[in-house]
């Protein structure tokens, strides 16, 4: 029975990669970026808890911008990897990120100078103490739906369409308990 399954199923594979092989091209890459950024310095009233904690921010990673058709929107995918840092009173705490992703979905021309875009946004995060243990999460996806005024370049407003799937610690009150505070 799995032998007729497992052929049955390869056939329709086969026949997948045929029909999608034979597509055209849905999108052209305009452009390639880097998004690589670093930056350190010290934080005033950390988490509102009046005190003051220095930090550093590394981010690595790129971006590109598509175009679907000839004249179609500019469509954006981006993937990063942040690394965070938080010391105050000799204590550290990490928050990681490793694979970040946002990139929009769907872009819908309103016929009245702005689009509707649905972006989403992936990933996880892990913040971890100075012991190595994790503290706290923050991981899953994050779906948004952006009104952007064509002729002025600006987002007019910003709407959660579809909220987060994932864990959602409370990384200021876990970085405080830690430092004691």
């Amino acid at each position: 029975m799995f032998r007729k399954l497992s052929s049955f199923i390869g056939a329709l594979l086969a026949a997948g990669l045929i029909i999608g092989g034979s597509a055209p091209a849905q999108a052209s890459v305009v452009e390639r970026y880097s998004l690589d950024s670093s930056s350190s310095g010290t934080v005033s009233d950390f988490c509102g808890s009046g005190l003051d904690a220095a930090f550093t921010y590394d981010q690595t990673g790129s971006g590109s911008i598509k175009m679907r058709g000839q004249d179609g929107p500019q469509w954006f995918h981006e993937k990063l990897r942040i690394v965070q840092t938080f010391t105050y009173n000799g204590m550290t705490v990490t928050d990681v990120q490793p694979n970040t992703l946002s990139k929009d979905l769907k872009i819908v021309d309103n016929g009245d100078g702005t689009l509707s875009i649905t972006v989403l946004l992936t990933g996880g995060g892990r913040l971890v103490g100075d012991n190595g243990k994790v503290l706290a999460k923050g991981d899953g996806q994050v779906r948004l739906l952006l009104l952007i005024d064509i002729e002025e370049d600006v987002v007019i407003s910003e709407e959660v369409v579809f909220g987060s799937t994932g864990t959602n610690d409370d990384y200021c009150a876990a970085i405080l308990d830690y430092w004691g505070v």
